[in-house]
């Protein structure tokens, strides 16, 4: 069986959301950097104004750095972003971008597990939702790919695989003018497609 080709989307998906994370981190750590820069020049005590001023050099140096990662990583994504939104208005639509996310983030947040009664094993539980968190959903106008990275273990992944039926039909539900095949399995990870009813 022929591998089917990731979309760009599904290929940067976590990326993007990676690169958004360490980007807002970053800016976070250059704001406390700037808050204690402006402290450190304010000081007025003699006694301190050497630590003061080799401070400040000090930071200035690890806060040029920041703008410098900050800058780069700001740029990759937006690269990727509007790479995408170019893809989508030409072939597709934005308004199905924004979806895709959207319901990629729903879908996550109905497949997360929670320990049960049975008493799974905390590391089956975390490989599962692990799997879940990183799935994926590329809505297009005539058709719809869904893909789930499967873990290594193989407890979590027999949870997954018995939850095909369930996952299946709540896409479904979601996309009712879609028809949908059965789920496929490519090394490690599993996809599901759905075509546009005529």
């Amino acid at each position: 069986m022929r591998k089917p080709s990731k979309s760009f989307f599904i290929l940067t998906f976590r990326i993007n959301g990676f690169l958004l994370f360490i980007s807002l981190i970053l800016l976070l750590v250059r704001v406390a950097f700037k808050i204690i820069e402006s402290i450190l020049d304010t000081g007025t005590s003699l006694f301190l104004s050497e630590y003061s001023l080799f401070m400040s050099k000090v930071l200035g140096t690890i806060s040029n750095t920041l703008d410098g990662v900050i800058a780069l990583s700001i740029a990759i994504l937006l690269i990727l972003v509007v790479s995408e939104l170019v893809i989508r208005m030409v072939h597709d639509s934005l308004a199905n971008w924004f979806y895709s996310i959207w319901v990629s983030f729903r879908l996550r947040q109905f497949l997360i597990k929670q320990a049960d009664h049975k008493g799974e094993g905390v590391f089956k539980l975390h490989q599962y939702n692990k799997a879940m968190r990183k799935s994926i959903i590329d809505v297009r106008k005539k058709k719809i790919a869904y893909t789930i990275k499967l873990p290594n273990s193989v407890q979590a992944q027999t949870c997954i695989l018995e939850k095909k039926d369930i996952i299946r039909e709540e896409i479904s539900s979601r996309f009712p003018n879609y028809t949908f095949s059965n789920f496929e399995r490519y090394k490690h990870w599993i996809r599901i497609d759905g075509t546009k009813i005529r």
